[in-house]
């Protein structure tokens, strides 16, 4: 299948159209001062749910780092510095 190509100014004017097209699974690349620019392309089937719903799932940093620092660390934590830092400027 060849990737239909768009203008940016295209894409802004007629996005409705090629949204629609994108979302039936066609690529579409849209350019930039005749540069490739980015590709309208339907979303991935990892970020569908098998109920259908969008569903992303983040990482488990907690237990990412815990490998890395088992113990806590001493000191104030980073919301804890970020609270103080807008009192002084408030």
């Amino acid at each position: 299948m060849v990737m239909k190509t768009i203008s940016a100014q295209q894409a802004v004017q007629q996005f409705d159209e090629f949204s629609k097209l994108a979302h039936d699974g066609h690529k579409i690349l849209v350019t930039r001062e005749g540069e490739p620019w980015v590709i309208l392309a339907p979303p991935s089937p990892a970020l569908t749910s098998e109920s259908g719903e969008k569903k992303l799932e983040w990482p488990d940093f907690q237990s990412h780092w815990q490998k890395h620092f088992p113990e806590p660390l001493a000191g104030p934590t980073a919301t804890e510095l970020l609270e103080a830092d807008k009192e002084d400027r408030f």
